[in-house]
C-alpha cells in the first residue's frame, strides 16, 4: 500500500477525507449469558445481605431478604433477566466505536506524528487515572494486569494511534456534512448539567482548550449520525468462546487488584435487585 499524503493544514486545523462517504456496516457480538455468571450474580447480592454459607440459600431466606421475589428460582429468574439487559445496553454501547474503527480505514490521509504523540499523551493519562482511582502506583496495576512494561508502551501506542485515525475519520465527517456545534449543546452533548457544563467550559476557555471541547463535541455529533445510518448484523457468542471469556474473568477476579477490595468488580455492572 502506498504511503498516505499529509493531510491539508488549513485555518489551523488539519483536514482528512474519507474514500468512501456511504453508511457503515458493521457486526455486533451478542453475548452468550453462561450459569456461571448467573451463579455470580446471585453470589453477589445474597453475600451483600449476609449470607455465609455453602451453596444457594433457601426459598424461605429468599422470601425473607430479597424485596419482590419468594422462591429461589424466582431469584435465578431476576438475576438472568436483568444480566440480559445488561448485555444489551452493552452491546448497544458498542456500536459507536465500531462504528469509528470502520470510518478510520477510510481515512485518505496520514495522521501527523504529532497529532498521534497527543493521543498518546491521553491514553497514558487514562492508565495513570485507572491506577489513582485503584490507589495504586502504575507499575502496580500493571503488575496486576500481568503486563510488562514493553506490552503497556505497546498497548499505549495502538490505542493511540486507533483514536488519532478515529478522530481524523470524525473530523472528516464534519468537514464533508458541516456540522456546527454550539455551547448551548454542549450539556446534552457531553451528558453534564448546564452548571457543570459550564464549568468546563469555562476552565477550558481559561488554559485555552475551549476549540478542543467544541471539536470533541463536533466528533460526538457526527459519530451519532454515523450510528443512526449504519447497518448492522448480529453475530452470536458461542457456548465455547463465551466459557472462555468467563475463565478469564474468573482469572481476573482471583488476582484482586492492590487497594480494590471489590477484587476488580464493577459495581455498574452487577445486579442492581434491591434486598430488605
Amino acid at each position: 500500500m502506498p504511503n498516505k499524503p499529509e493531510p491539508l493544514f488549513i485555518d489551523g486545523h488539519y483536514h482528512y477525507t474519507l474514500s468512501s462517504y456511504d453508511p457503515v456496516e458493521a457486526t455486533l457480538t451478542i453475548p452468550h449469558l453462561t450459569d456461571e455468571e448467573v451463579g455470580y450474580g446471585i453470589a453477589g447480592i445474597v453475600a451483600e445481605r449476609g449470607w455465609k454459607e455453602d451453596g444457594l440459600p433457601t426459598d424461605a431466606w429468599v422470601a425473607e431478604n430479597v424485596e419482590g421475589l419468594g422462591t429461589l428460582d424466582e431469584l435465578k429468574q431476576a438475576v438472568r433477566e436483568e444480566l440480559e439487559q445488561i448485555n444489551a445496553r452493552y452491546v448497544e454501547s458498542t456500536k459507536g466505536g465500531l462504528c469509528a474503527e470502520e470510518l478510520a480505514k477510510r481515512v485518505e490521509q496520514r495522521v501527523p506524528t504529532a497529532i498521534v504523540e497527543r493521543a498518546r499523551d491521553i491514553v497514558r493519562q487514562g492508565f495513570e487515572m485507572q491506577a489513582a482511582q485503584n490507589g495504586v502506583a502504575l507499575a502496580q496495576l500493571l503488575a496486576a494486569s500481568g503486563m510488562s512494561e514493553h506490552d503497556y508502551e505497546h498497548a499505549v501506542d495502538e490505542e493511540a494511534q486507533a483514536m488519532a485515525e478515529q478522530n481524523a475519520a470524525l473530523d472528516a465527517i464534519v468537514d464533508e456534512y458541516a456540522i456546527y456545534v454550539d455551547e448551548t449543546e454542549l450539556p446534552a452533548i457531553l451528558g453534564l448539567s448546564p452548571k457543570d457544563a459550564k464549568t468546563v467550559i469555562d476552565d477550558a476557555r481559561e488554559h485555552g482548550g475551549l476549540e478542543e471541547v467544541m471539536a470533541f463535541a463536533r466528533r460526538r455529533r457526527a459519530l451519532e449520525a454515523v450510528v443512526r445510518d449504519a447497518s448492522f448484523t448480529e453475530e452470536h457468542e458461542t457456548a465455547e468462546q463465551a466459557a472462555r471469556r468467563v475463565a478469564e474473568m474468573r482469572a481476573q477476579m482471583q488476582t484482586a487488584m492492590p487497594g480494590d477490595e471489590n477484587g476488580g468488580e464493577d459495581e455498574g455492572d452487577k445486579p442492581h435487585l434491591k434486598l430488605v
